[in-house]
């Protein structure tokens, strides 16, 4: 899907060069958390709804309108051999019911999907800013060898 991107072949040589697993691991780390927290995140942040009043979590615990909003959470991960990179894009444990009961919905509840239409309304944009982060972490670490 990148290889019509403006630089990804370029890229893909430039990854190819470098000898060190670690150094392509954090390059592509860069890649798809920068994707993932620039890009996707805002615009889950967008479109997950609000409610108007305070809930209790599971836990008990008092929380303000917007809590599953704050609690949206980005983690990165590489793998062992450095070469393959992901990114996960969720909530907190105590918001779970943002995905599970809001964009999934239930017997009594309809779906109001938020996270899914994000991932869906900026495939184009993420993978351009995770060429263009790649990029730049590849200069970076290519200045320091």
């Amino acid at each position: 899907m990148a290889t019509g991107l403006e630089g990804a072949a370029a890229l893909d040589r430039q990854l190819a060069a470098l000898a060190d697993p670690k150094a392509t691991g954090k390059v592509l780390r860069s890649g798809v958390g920068s994707a993932m927290r620039t890009v996707v995140k805002k615009k889950a942040e967008a479109l997950i709804p609000e409610g108007d009043e305070p809930h209790r979590t599971y836990k008990g615990r008092l929380v303000a309108p917007g809590f599953a909003k704050r609690s949206l959470r980005v983690k990165t991960y590489v793998s062992k051999d450095g070469q393959k990179a992901g990114a996960v894009l969720g909530v907190k444990k105590e918001a779970f019911y943002a995905v599970q009961f809001i964009e999934l919905g239930t017997a009594y509840v309809p779906a109001d999907p938020w996270l899914v239409p994000a991932f869906e309304s900026t495939q184009r944009e993420a993978l351009a800013r995770l060429i263009f982060a790649m990029q730049r972490r590849y200069r970076k670490i290519a200045a320091q060898s």
